[in-house]
């Protein structure tokens, strides 16, 4: 069963993902976030990684095209509270500067 939870509230997406962001995590919820992220009631979409552990090329792929698209169509898109190991991947691939990194939802615009 999906760890992932996809939630639309006051104009933010927020995907609650689980403890890995992989291939196998991704493909059940890639085309409905990509899809729900294009609404016009969307303005910003948060992915909540508080939980994820392990993020492979596949999780990595899906999070940099998610945030271009947005970005694309003037919309932001934030990491809330990646976990070192996270943080440690995306400096890695000299990815960390690309994202919106925040620890706390109040630091939302």
């Amino acid at each position: 069963m999906a760890e992932e939870v996809i939630r639309i509230e006051d104009g933010i997406l927020t995907l609650k993902c689980g403890k890995e962001i992989t291939i196998e995590t991704i493909y059940e919820f890639k085309e409905q976030v990509e899809q729900d992220s294009e609404s016009a009631e969307v303005e910003l979409v948060v992915a909540d990684l508080s939980e994820a552990r392990f993020l492979d090329s596949s999780g990595i792929g899906f999070l940099v095209s998610l945030n271009s698209r947005l970005k694309s169509n003037n919309k932001n898109m934030y990491l809330l509270r990646p976990s070192e190991q996270i943080c440690k991947t995306l400096e890695l691939v000299r990815l960390i500067s690309f994202f919106n990194i925040i620890e706390d939802e109040m630091e939302l615009p």
